[in-house]
């Protein structure tokens, strides 16, 4: 049977999509198919077709993996090759996400090495940054507004699986909400209104420097973090809005 132990009789899915034990991939308990990573890999490859869409939510709850982890461990697929348009690259997908290419899964065998980030070339990286994280300017033991304290570690600028290596002039200093966090890649509830209302109420000066953080993609920490964070973490409609308004006043 392929290699296959077991399959049950009432099927639902390719022979290929259960592993020797006879269990789908993605419910194994098999050395290699466990893990958030293998289990969305294994859901993907024989539930969502290609061009197929799905969403983190969507992998969260099916695969019951902690909200905590759910959206880090789905941009890690792409290290192994797992190609998928985001609210990133294409705004009006929302919190839905639209599969390119299957890449690794557990039935392809060993999961293959990932270009890893060693504990050397974190620290190197963090100090260069100056111990801040260089998208909202958080230090190392601050805190969040929610109480949680601030965490910095290593995030790639070109993405592992886009060809960018852990090298340090790939590499810039990142905190534990601005690397992993949901509400980056799929946006909040914030409205582009009260978003823009606030940024109106800065000095022109402010303003126009706002625009300059935004377009170079990092900041340093003043009196406009809060403008910047609610920018920066309000997801596509707040950034466009925003954006777009400041476009405007630079050219006033």
């Amino acid at each position: 049977m392929s290699g296959f132990d077991f399959v049950p009789a009432d099927q639902e899915y390719p022979v290929e999509a259960y592993a020797p034990d006879g269990t789908l991939w993605w419910k194994s308990s098999i050395r290699g198919a466990t893990g958030a990573v293998p289990r969305m890999a294994s859901w993907l490859r024989w539930n969502v077709e290609l061009g197929g869409r799905f969403s983190t939510r969507q992998l969260r709850d099916t695969l019951d993996i902690s909200n905590e982890h759910a959206q880090r461990r789905q941009r890690e697929l792409r290290d192994y090759g797992w190609e998928y348009l985001s609210a990133k690259e294409e705004p009006s997908l929302g919190e839905e996400c639209i599969l390119e290419k299957y890449g690794w899964w557990p039935g392809e065998g060993q999961r293959p090495k990932r270009d890893t980030i060693s504990a050397k070339v974190r620290r190197q990286v963090i100090e260069r940054d100056g111990g801040r994280c260089v998208l909202c300017g958080r230090a190392a033991g601050e805190k969040y507004e929610d109480g949680s304290v601030v965490v910095l570690t290593a995030g790639h600028i070109k993405a592992n699986s886009h060809g960018g290596a852990a090298s340090l002039d790939n590499l810039q200093t990142e905190c534990r909400v601005c690397n992993e966090s949901a509400r980056a890649d799929t946006g909040s509830a914030s409205e582009p209104e009260a978003v823009i209302e606030q940024v109106k109420n800065l000095k022109k000066a402010d303003r126009l420097e706002l625009l300059a953080w935004i377009r170079s993609g990092r900041r340093s920490r003043s009196n406009l973090d809060r403008a910047y964070d609610e920018y920066r973490l309000g997801g596509p409609l707040v950034q466009e809005a925003v954006r777009s308004y400041l476009e405007k006043v630079e050219g006033r």
